[in-house]
């Protein structure tokens, strides 16, 4: 007898088609009879069980003590991570507090501090300037108090002198050339100047009045000394009107005036006439003559040239009725009455 199992109808199906599936053994005999097959993983029944096992084992609820320690050890590791990832602790946070405390306290006393001094400093009287405390230096023709009057620091504080601005205010007097201002606790001032030295004394005939002039041609306030052998005197025959700080023109007129002065031993009285210039009467031991100098241009070879013809007018005893060296190149000098006039190299 023959016994026909399941799935043989299927498997010589399949074995016509030559289909064969991959992975899957083959069977010689099927069985009729389902047989039960092991359960895998992830099925409904295991899962169950598990679940089942879970659900059995129930915990035991935890103790008081037990509970703060884990309290305690998350804080502690809290704390940890806290620190570690740089946020500050709770100890940092109350030192940081108490510092900040302290430097604000430090700053408020110090502005406290400094108020009380800048009151006292501005209200005591030993730091404000008076005459007595103050030292005046250079002066030679101007007053004292002239220049102490000027620098405006009577009664200040000393705190609120500017020395460069009371510098400006001195130098802005006639006859002072430079200022020099230093200040000194409690209340002391120097201030030291540097005069305009008196070295013309300049006839002006229109106005009648003698005035004093410096080496850069500026009218003094003040008069030098008269009787010094270093002093030099022009005749101005111009009709111009000065003034205490004016300055002389032609620009270069008294320089010009000392220059001639220093190469002419002896020769310390000028004239100035607007469309002539410089002149001046020439001394010898031959006789004495008119010179005419002109302006300042080329003036180094006017003062040799005029050595020059000093020197042969006195050789050839002439006595010429003047000389002109207005035009350097081209000096003339004029002869005595009778005789034509004479040119020179």
């Amino acid at each position: 007898m023959r016994i026909i199992f399941v799935g043989d109808s299927q498997a010589k199906k399949r074995k016509k088609r030559g289909v064969k599936r991959r992975g899957q053994r083959s069977h010689t005999f099927r069985s009729a009879i389902a047989v039960p097959q092991p359960a895998r993983k992830g099925t409904g029944a295991t899962t169950r069980t598990k679940g089942a096992g879970k659900k059995s084992r129930k915990q035991a609820p935890l103790s008081q003590a037990t509970r703060t320690r884990t309290a305690r050890t998350r804080a502690e590791r809290l704390q940890r991570a806290q620190q570690a990832a740089g946020a500050p602790s709770a100890g940092i946070l109350q030192q940081i507090r108490w510092r900040s405390a302290v430097w604000r306290l430090l700053a408020f006393a110090a502005l406290v501090g400094l108020i009380v001094v800048i009151a006292f400093v501005s209200s005591d009287a030993s730091f404000f300037v008076y005459r007595e405390g103050t030292q005046i230096l250079g002066t030679r023709y101007m007053p004292d108090d002239v220049v102490f009057a000027a620098s405006g620091v009577n009664e200040l504080n000393i705190f609120w002198i500017d020395p460069v601005e009371v510098a400006r205010r001195v130098v802005a007097l006639d006859g002072i050339r430079a200022a020099r201002v230093r200040c000194d606790l409690p209340a002391r001032v120097t201030i030291e100047v540097e005069e305009r030295e008196p070295v013309v004394m300049w006839r002006a005939m229109s106005q009648d009045q003698d005035l004093w002039l410096d080496e850069e041609g500026i009218v003094l306030p003040y008069h030098g000394d008269v009787n010094s052998p270093d002093m030099v005197f022009v005749v101005d025959y111009g009709e111009r009107s000065l003034q205490v700080g004016d300055q002389i023109e032609p620009e270069g007129v008294v320089q010009s005036t000392l220059q001639l002065a220093a190469a002419l031993p002896g020769e310390q009285v000028y004239s100035y006439e607007p469309g002539r210039g410089l002149s001046f009467i020439h001394r010898v031991s031959s006789g004495e003559w008119p010179v005419y100098v002109g302006t300042s241009n080329d003036l180094a070879r006017k003062i040799q040239v005029v050595q020059a013809l000093t020197e042969y007018l006195v050789a050839n005893s002439i006595r010429p009725r003047y000389v002109d060296v207005r035009w350097a190149e081209h000096p003339v000098y004029g002869k005595p009455e009778g005789n034509s006039l004479v040119g020179g190299n």
